[in-house]
């Protein structure tokens, strides 16, 4: 997860990078998740990829502006794919899972388009992931861990 979340983005976007600064343009899309605004245990390694896919987009878009290159993390939620059957998660992780791959792409596209460094997908994601920052980091993981716990 490590090496797909974290090193192959920074991978690809150290190769193509150089060419879109020549180039004086150039779109750069990392898709990261609502999980990257808190730690999620039991998804631990994944919110936290998924945090730095966030910070590392955010970061990247504003040192490259002035080269014309646009960077935007795209913060989806629960989406409602075949990854979730494919992966073995369990249903009541993913039975909210109300916004299609097609609309999140769209909004990604164009969030991207309009120079936004993130977007997130669906306004209770979006309500959602803003939300926490109003609770105590403690008492918003052991909401999160109440929700994800394995069944005994």
């Amino acid at each position: 997860m490590v090496q797909v979340n974290i090193a192959a983005v920074v991978a690809l976007t150290h190769l193509y990078l150089p060419g879109m600064i020549e180039r004086r343009r150039g779109d750069i899309l990392i898709v990261a998740s609502t999980a990257a605004f808190q730690g999620l245990p039991y998804l631990g390694t994944y919110s936290a990829t998924k945090a730095f896919d966030l910070l590392f987009a955010e970061v990247l878009a504003e040192e490259v502006r002035g080269y014309g290159i646009r960077v935007c993390a795209l913060c989806p939620g629960p989406t409602a794919t075949e990854f979730q059957a494919v992966a073995g998660e369990p249903r009541r992780i993913y039975h909210y899972a109300t916004e299609t791959a097609d609309k999140v792409a769209r909004v990604g596209l164009v969030a991207l388009a309009r120079g936004r460094s993130y977007a997130i997908s669906g306004v209770g994601n979006y309500l959602s992931a803003h939300a926490q920052r109003l609770a105590p980091r403690q008492f918003v993981t052991r909401m999160a861990a109440k929700m994800l716990r394995p069944p005994d």
